[in-house]
């Protein structure tokens, strides 16, 4: 048995390599981000302004939100208020900060990854209050549950240096990541149907309007230019082309079909949502960012996993062991 993974795992090569280390050193660098986004908006503050500020991102109202979950949300913000907002604000940048060291510098990166998943989780359910609210057109579940998929494609590329047949065989179909893929495409079915929703198709202009407040002058014209050529093609067919666009994605990370065209498609319209609906995670302030958590955005993670997905599907020449 051990022969035969022999002959038919690729040995990857040295570009590959080399792409799944700067992508792991890129979010890293996001994690880098993030820890100085919180520090200045939870810590720095002055006069009370650091605690009121961490408070306001767990408290905020969730309408909509089921009993259960506001009940958990009200435990955790009277757990902060008990240990002190600042000391949690403490805690939050130090995990942060260890989770970026790891990733930049290779540090015990299987163990930091695991934790990396596990606090994603924890800012997911209450940073994030599970993507809640989901009306009028909202279809963001929440920018963490896209980072505990990131940590989980890192963990992936890792496992493929590691000797267990099961890694081997799945590298042998060529795709290392297809556990990470269908999860991702099970996100991706998650968005496309909400997108089919009246909500999201009647309201589309919605979701571009809000992105422009607060943003600098050239972030604010590039919105609008957006904005106009949607008016001028008509709101309701581009929401259409949207959920079309974000089905077809789904289907294609589901199935492991058609990879080759949807990754990069998937990439570039990540990129393009993240500078229009989600105004490049801004607007970027004294206390943070746009996004709650202070975090860099959504959708640019999901440009994050599909480029793990391109140094899989993308062309490069790969080196077979034919020995016996």
């Amino acid at each position: 048995m051990s022969t035969i993974v022999q002959q038919h795992a690729p040995i990857y090569a040295t570009g590959e390599r080399t792409a799944y280390s700067a992508l792991r050193k890129l979010l890293g660098s996001i994690w880098l981000l993030n820890a100085w986004f919180q520090l200045h908006g939870w810590l720095l503050m002055p006069h009370g302004q650091a605690a009121a500020n961490l408070l306001h991102d767990f408290s905020k109202p969730i309408v909509g939100a089921p009993a259960w979950l506001q009940g958990y949300l009200g435990t955790i913000v009277h757990g902060i208020h008990v240990l002190g907002p600042n000391t949690v604000g403490a805690i939050m940048v130090t995990l942060d900060l260890l989770l970026a060291v790891s990733l930049i510098f290779g540090v015990r990166v299987r163990q930091f990854c695991w934790l990396g998943i596990l606090y994603s989780l924890f800012c997911w359910t209450t940073l994030d209050a599970l993507g809640f609210p989901y009306t009028n057109g909202q279809t963001d579940p929440g920018v963490f549950v896209n980072y505990m998929l990131a940590f989980f494609f890192v963990l992936s590329a890792l496992s493929m240096g590691e000797s267990d047949a099961a890694s081997k065989e799945d590298a042998a179909r060529g795709d290392p990541f297809i556990a990470g893929r269908v999860l991702f495409g099970l996100l991706w079915a998650f968005d496309a149907i909400l997108k089919w929703q009246p909500a999201f198709l009647h309201h589309f202009m919605e979701q571009l309007l809000p992105a422009m407040q607060g943003q600098p002058g050239w972030i604010a014209a590039f919105i609008q230019l957006v904005i106009t050529v949607v008016h001028f093609i008509g709101p309701y067919p581009v929401a259409i082309v949207i959920a079309v666009v974000e089905t077809l994605i789904a289907v294609s990370l589901l199935t492991g079909r058609g990879l080759k065209l949807s990754v990069p498609i998937g990439m570039f319209y990540s990129l393009a949502v993240w500078m229009t609906a989600e105004g490049w995670g801004g607007p970027y302030t004294a206390t943070g960012t746009g996004v709650r958590g202070n975090v860099l955005g959504n959708v640019i993670i999901y440009a994050f996993i599909f480029a793990y997905l391109w140094v899989v599907v993308r062309p490069l020449k790969r080196r077979s062991t034919t020995g016996a």
